[in-house]
């Protein structure tokens, strides 16, 4: 299996000496080619789920390809996304040996499942790699708490523009971007499960992206792209401290 298709796992280091805020690859070759190894690889069409809150967690799953999105089922009905998972990223968080989100596919994705004892193993005999996974946790950790503060926020406006930072960090949503305008992100989310995640309604999100247009921080070439045109005022919207 070619580099290009092995397990991959981004995150920012704790090393003091990496410049902030640049997410690099954590595996070496060899532990690519070694999770590569033992992972099984699934191919999941869209609006297709992986697994449901509450069963066995057997696995822990790695994006590679698509988007991928964690939710909860709420007693209403209604689902409460909590997470968008890209690729390089781990999904399958999980208590007491279940899962505790239902998990779906939003693209086509492509992901490498790899057992948890056997997972366990690895980490027995490779104490790097468990560090690196500890370094991906904690990576999350500090993404989901960077979030919890932007979508505590009262203002839409302000929750929306913390929302497309995050997206605009994120490289794979640029690449599918090609055949948009430059600086476009792709939206491979719908609209429900952006609002979702940002405890919004559809309405006023779509108030809140109406008023960001209008005042020239960003664009929609169409209903998948973003653009952003003023990155500044994104910024300072995203982050008022």
């Amino acid at each position: 299996m070619s580099q290009a298709h092995a397990p991959s796992i981004r995150a920012i280091p704790f090393d003091h000496t990496w410049p902030a805020g640049l997410a690099t690859e954590l595996l070496t070759d060899q532990q690519r080619r070694h999770l590569a190894e033992i992972a099984t690889v699934r191919f999941v069409p869209p609006r297709t789920t992986l697994f449901h809150a509450g069963d066995q967690a057997e696995s822990v799953f790695i994006v590679s390809r698509g988007v991928m999105k964690a939710y909860r089922e709420l007693r209403n009905g209604k689902q409460r996304v909590m997470a968008f998972l890209f690729p390089s990223d781990v999904l399958g968080l999980a208590e007491g040996g279940r899962y505790v989100n239902n998990a779906q596919a939003l693209t086509p994705a492509t992901l490498y499942g790899i057992r948890m004892d056997t997972l366990k193993d690895s980490f027995r005999r490779d104490f790097a790699l468990q560090f690196h996974f500890l370094c991906k946790v904690t990576h999350e950790l500090r993404e989901s708490q960077r979030q919890t503060i932007g979508i505590a926020r009262r203002d839409a406006s302000g929750k929306l523009a913390t929302f497309l930072e995050m997206l605009q960090r994120n490289s794979s949503l640029r690449e599918e971007a090609e055949e948009a305008p430059p600086g476009s992100i792709w939206l491979p989310m719908s609209r429900a499960d952006i609002a979702s995640y940002l405890g919004l309604t559809q309405e006023t999100l779509s108030r809140a992206a109406a008023r960001l247009k209008r005042h020239g921080i960003v664009k929609f070439p169409d209903r998948r792209h973003v653009q952003i045109t003023d990155r500044s005022r994104l910024h300072a919207l995203a982050d008022p401290a």
